[in-house]
This record gives C-alpha cells, sequence and structure tokens, in this order.
C-alpha cells in the first residue's frame, strides 16, 4: 500500500505543485491585509487547486503516452507508464478520479462563495484537461505557455483572493504576473528539452514554431520579466518593499539562464532544466508570500 502511493505521489509530479500552491497562496494572504483570514477555505481552495494540476499532470502522461510523444528515449515524463509502475488505463482512471475529486471541491467552494469560483473552476478543470487531451490538445498546437500562464498567473492567485473576500482586486491581478510568468518558464524548459521528441511525434510546440534562438529568447525573457515586474511593483507600491528580497533568487536564475545558453540544444545539459526552473519558481513565491504576510503584520 505504501509503495503504491509513491508510485501516485510520483504521477503527480510533486517537485511542480508549487505551480498551484504559490498563487492561491499569494491571493489568499493578500486577502489577509483587508479582512480576518478564513483558514479552512484557504486550505479547501489550495487542495482543489492542487488536486486540479496533479489530475493534470497524470493525464498528460497518459496523452503523451497514447500519442508517442513521450517514448522510453524521450524521457520527458514522470517514467510511470515505461517503468511498467502502472499501465496507462490506471494513469488515465486516476487522473479522472482526481480530476472529479477536484472538481466536487471547487463546486463546494461555489456554492460557499460565489458564482466566480464556478467559472474559475471550470476554466482551470477544461484546461487542464484539454490540455493534451482530445479534441483540443492545446499544448500540441502551441498554446502551452499562454495557457499556463494564465491558468497559474491571473486565474489561481485571483481564486485564492476571491474565496476569502468574493471579490476581486487589481493589485492581486499584477501580483500574479511574476509567478505565472516562471510557471510558464518550467513549460517553456521542458518544450525547449523535448524539440526534437515533439518534432518526431509531429506536435507543434511554441519552441517548435519559433525555433530554437527564438525559444531561448523567451526563456530569457520569461525570467528577467519576473525580476522587472516585482520591481515595478514595490517602486510603484503594489508590492511591499519586502518583495525585493525576491531578488536573493536572482543567482539561481542567471545559473537557469546560462545553462541553456551553453547548451547548445543538448538535451542531456536540459534534462533538468524544467526541474531548476520549478525550483526557482518555488523560492521565488515563498519569499513573495513572506513578503505580503510581512507587510499584513500591524
Amino acid at each position: 500500500m505504501k509503495q503504491k502511493l509513491k508510485i501516485w505521489l510520483r504521477a503527480a509530479r510533486p517537485f511542480s505543485l508549487t505551480a498551484s500552491i504559490i498563487p492561491v497562496t499569494i491571493g489568499a494572504i493578500f486577502a489577509a491585509k483587508e479582512s480576518e483570514f478564513q483558514l479552512i477555505y484557504y486550505l479547501l481552495s489550495l487542495l482543489a487547486a492542487v488536486l486540479l494540476q496533479a489530475s493534470s499532470n497524470m493525464l498528460n502522461d497518459y496523452d503523451d503516452f497514447i500519442n508517442k510523444v513521450d517514448t522510453k528515449e524521450s524521457g520527458s515524463s514522470s517514467g510511470i507508464i515505461f517503468e511498467n509502475l502502472l499501465t496507462p488505463e490506471e494513469l488515465s482512471k486516476g487522473g479522472r478520479l482526481v480530476l472529479a475529486l477536484g472538481c466536487i471541491l471547487g463546486l463546494f467552494l461555489a456554492l460557499q462563495k460565489g458564482f466566480f469560483i464556478l467559472i474559475l473552476g471550470t476554466i482551470g478543470a477544461l484546461s487542464g484537461y484539454f490540455y493534451t487531451g482530445k479534441p483540443l490538445m492545446l499544448k500540441y498546437r502551441g498554446l502551452g505557455a499562454p495557457l499556463i500562464f494564465i491558468i497559474f498567473g491571473p486565474l489561481m492567485t485571483l481564486g485564492g483572493y476571491f474565496v476569502q473576500l468574493q471579490r476581486i482586486n487589481t493589485k492581486v491581478l499584477l501580483l500574479s504576473i511574476p509567478v505565472g510568468l516562471l510557471t510558464t518558464a518550467i513549460l517553456h524548459a521542458n518544450d525547449i528539452r523535448d524539440v526534437y521528441h515533439d518534432k518526431k511525434a509531429g506536435i507543434k510546440t511554441l519552441s517548435i514554431i519559433i525555433g530554437r534562438a527564438g525559444s531561448y529568447y523567451i526563456y530569457y525573457g520569461l525570467i528577467s520579466l519576473s525580476y522587472i515586474s516585482v520591481l515595478a511593483m514595490t517602486y510603484y507600491r503594489v508590492a511591499p518593499i519586502w518583495s525585493l528580497f525576491c531578488l536573493v533568487t536572482l543567482p539561481t536564475a542567471l545559473k537557469n539562464i546560462n545553462k541553456l545558453h551553453i547548451s547548445n540544444g543538448s538535451t542531456s545539459k536540459l534534462a533538468a532544466l524544467d526541474q531548476e526552473t520549478a525550483k526557482l519558481q518555488g523560492q521565488f513565491g515563498v519569499i513573495l508570500i513572506i513578503s505580503i504576510l510581512l507587510s499584513t503584520i500591524r
């Protein structure tokens, strides 16, 4: 039983789950500046977001296997299917079950907190399912990056805030930008690494459409704009002055940029760039959360 649980946890790709944890937390913590923090509803909204992301990760693995995007040679999935830890059918059923649980939680939150949560949850669930699922297969059409930015930037951050206060806030929307950019950089790093195998499978990611040089510049831009946006928001007092501590992660960001720059398209040199970008997003996000938390202390 314990071993099976570890397998399912691996299928959920836990290293990537900061992508949903951080924006929901930013929205909820920012709301605490204006009203009493509702811990239970925060935890429920966080769990719903994590379940939706985990289900998308599982279904993405299944779809990539079925569509021959992921192979033993590509090594770009969780490896669950190729190591015979789960069958494709088991992974698909598990992903759908986790998606259903996330939707049930989202529906409960919508009934408690308003129709806007239902809209956000529906967009998130459908986007996660059709990210690689038929008939839309959005990632395979080069729409993965903008979709990831919207879901893990504005949508989840506004959702975390709205659950607390039942209204939206322009500042929260702006605060979602750097985290959304860094989360998009995780996906983009993955796509850059997988260009050869994705081309072979006949799909079109953004990296394939714009070419290697263009895809590198987009990665540089996503990382750079994350820091520029924090500086701008601090200057205009959208973000607290404490948010400047996000700059301590700059050496890690520059290390990732340099790794891509000197890789010369080598898949092996870029094997862990998505995970390293996820670590950067996690560190940056945690510092941003702490900075907002400090600003709530009166």
